[in-house]
């Protein structure tokens, strides 16, 4: 079951947000190892008297949200679907912290109210009444994935025709703090850890084109296990086969290495074998749970504005045309997710 993109936006480290913008004045990776958001002016996005009780992570995937529906003319869909790896993590961390703090007493209810994983969709549902379908997907690297997967489903089944899906996730001190002492996040020596990063990235799906469509989504597959290179190349040339489409009229590889050398060995030697033009979506938004939500607007961007970010490019090889975009992720050598995204 093919769907259509017919509005989407992201917000990320860069000012994604823009339409006009996209990554011009990105000539080489950021320094920096965390690369947080960098938040539009909310109040064009969401009702002043709501936003003064969002999070972070709330605000950004409500906007993202929003704007996608608005891009497809849609006032309303039939299901709203998400996928997070650690949900409000911010709110939770507050509300924990202030139990500790006022010894399990006068608490106030809106951080607690707020740290549960499906708070995006649930806000999302209740600005545009939808009384739909409404679920978020927490799975780790494969949320944003499985969340896909769902709206697949459900447009197959002809149970909804206009779905809003999208990938959340954000990082503070605390996860920054957890992951340096896990040894993950980059320390300046090279080759070693990666950027941590974070993100909102939503999708208007239906099941036909319209005239301001931006890609066909062909097809997700989520790995539990990739032993070696040989094994992811048999993966892609199976999936890939799956849809009709060979391997060569693949027009680039959006591969997610993370920076880490030994956590990216086999996705490496993967797109060596390959011999494509391959590029690397993580020097632009860093690791986190979600990151593939970022590689589908990318790849989605790419297919319609027919030009990739010089800053992405890993090899030399010219992109000849703009038809398949393949999307290999990975987390920590561990999940794996295959993606492929075409022109209309």
């Amino acid at each position: 079951m093919v769907a259509y993109i017919n509005g989407l936006a992201c917000i990320s480290h860069y000012n994604t947000i823009d339409e006009n913008y996209f990554f011009e004045d990105v000539t080489l990776p950021s320094a920096n190892n965390k690369l947080t958001a960098t938040e539009p002016a909310y109040k064009d996005y969401i009702p002043a008297a709501l936003i003064r009780r969002m999070s972070h992570i709330v605000k950004m995937g409500v906007s993202a949200g929003s704007i996608s529906m608005k891009k497809a003319g849609l006032e309303n869909v039939d299901a709203i679907i998400a996928g997070t790896g650690i949900g409000c993590y911010d709110d939770t961390d507050k509300f924990m912290r202030a139990m500790i703090e006022n010894d399990e007493q006068l608490l106030t209810p809106t951080s607690f109210i707020q740290s549960t994983h499906n708070t995006v969709a649930g806000q999302l549902a209740l600005m545009y009444k939808c009384n739909g379908y409404n679920f978020t997907y927490v799975h780790q690297n494969h949320s944003f994935e499985y969340a896909l997967l769902d709206a697949l489903m459900l447009l197959k089944d002809k149970d909804a025709k206009n779905i809003l899906v999208g990938g959340i996730d954000e990082v503070n001190d605390s996860i920054l703090e957890l992951f340096n002492r896990a040894g993950y996040v980059e320390q300046g020596e090279k080759g070693k850890g990666y950027k941590i990063g974070e993100g909102a990235a939503f999708f208007a799906l239906g099941p036909e084109s319209g005239t301001n469509s931006y890609a066909r989504i062909d097809g997700v597959k989520c790995l539990q296990q990739v032993n070696d290179s040989n094994t992811l190349m048999q993966e892609v040339n199976q999936f890939l086969n799956g849809i009709g489409i060979e391997l060569n009229q693949v027009s680039i590889v959006l591969s997610g290495n993370c920076g880490d050398e030994q956590m990216d060995k086999k996705i490496t030697a993967f797109n060596n074998e390959t011999g494509l033009p391959a590029g690397h979506f993580k020097r632009l938004c860093g690791e986190y749970f979600t990151s593939g939500s970022f590689a589908m607007w990318l790849a989605a961007q790419i297919l319609k504005r027919k030009v990739v970010p010089r800053v992405l490019l890993a090899n030399d090889i010219p992109v000849k045309e703009y038809k398949h975009i393949l999307i290999v992720n990975h987390y920590q050598d561990k999940l794996y997710s295959l993606m492929c995204i075409s022109a209309c």
